[in-house]
């Protein structure tokens, strides 16, 4: 694993906590790797110099790292990344004896840690989760968090990462009521997760663009496997699957809540609730999202006109269509054709 990556390792000759970080045996860094040091509590700062100054990881943090420490350089990524992007804040492989902890609080981050042999523990949100190989776990580093090492060893991988749409995503992802994912060492979040070290580790045109691409992949296929790893009743049930199906296929038809309600066999305040848990939209916002989609297509693609159109996908007011349009797409129908014509 991790080839061709590079990592800057560190190995404790004893355990290292809050009141015995020691600069004199923290070996001395290229000037470049500096801005790296607070993704981890050893690679600390000479010009710190006093523990008042420590970066943000390791304030509110209480700790106990053994054994050896692998840190991934980082290069300097861009203030139009840092803003509006996905992007890797810092990444370290732990191969931690059996004392090690980390007992943290209001850390503007969110975590990914990934088990590789050993045992630990996650302590979040009045749950203990605990974890082996192949268990990982997704975490916002604000809310106080404890994990440490059960048994004799842990290795695991620590990814701390950051973006303006991450929370919002996390929420998703708690939704199903636990942090925890499980995925095998040969699984996806491991490939993408060295693809992603790989896409830094390489000078290339718009690395913060792929990196973001990638980070995106990874949240987006552990929202997904959340509903796999967590309690089975969260899986979208099948008639639900089947009604949204049916609605993506017939939506120029007159598909009331009603008739939807008794098309699915779920009671009509049920289903409004289990659908927006399901998609993000009630249904029939989610209808008229649908219908304004392929608006969109017969606008660009054909010479119909706009009351035309409106029949087509089911909206029969054009008044109603053209209002409902500007408010989904922030123009009229015409405008709209005249600037995405093909």
């Amino acid at each position: 694993m991790f080839e061709n990556i590079r990592f800057y390792t560190y190995e404790t000759e004893e355990p290292v906590t809050p009141n015995k970080i020691d600069i004199r045996h923290i070996p001395r860094l290229k000037q470049e790797a500096w801005q790296n040091a607070a993704s981890h509590p050893l690679l600390f700062l000479e010009e710190f110099g006093t523990s008042d100054d420590l970066p943000a990881n390791m304030q509110h943090a209480d700790f106990l790292i053994t054994g050896k420490l692998q840190s991934f350089f980082r290069p300097p990524i861009s203030e139009f990344a840092l803003q509006n992007l996905y992007h890797l804040e810092a990444f370290s492989i732990f191969h931690c004896g059996r004392n090690f902890f980390t007992k943290r609080s209001e850390y503007a981050s969110y975590l990914i840690l990934y088990t590789y042999s050993g045992n630990g523990i996650l302590e979040y949100e009045g749950k203990k989760y605990h974890l082996g190989e192949g268990d990982g776990f997704l975490i916002d580093c604000m809310k106080p968090h404890m994990y440490k090492t059960t048994g004799d060893n842990w290795t695991h991988s620590v990814l701390h990462i950051n973006g303006p749409l991450i929370s919002p995503l996390f929420e998703q992802y708690m939704q199903n009521g636990s942090a925890l994912f499980s995925q095998s060492i040969t699984g996806n979040y491991q490939s993408s997760l060295e693809h992603l070290l790989a896409i830094y580790s390489t000078a290339q045109p718009y690395r913060d663009w792929q990196a973001s691409h990638c980070l995106s992949a990874i949240l987006t296929d552990l929202l997904a496997s959340s509903l796999h790893s967590s309690d089975k009743s969260v899986a979208m049930p099948e008639n639900m699957q089947y009604l949204i199906g049916y609605m993506e296929n017939n939506f120029s038809a007159d598909l009331t809540v009603e008739y939807l309600s008794k098309f699915s066999g779920i009671s009509r305040s049920h289903l409004t609730r289990e659908f927006k848990k399901y998609t993000g939209y009630a249904p029939n916002d989610y209808l008229i999202q649908l219908r304004i989609e392929q608006a969109k297509k017969l606008l660009e693609s054909s010479q119909f006109s706009a009351n035309q159109v409106a029949h087509m996908v089911g909206i029969h007011d054009v008044n109603n269509f053209t209002n409902l349009f500007r408010k989904k797409v922030g123009m009229t129908p015409g405008r709209y054709r005249k600037e995405h014509v093909l």
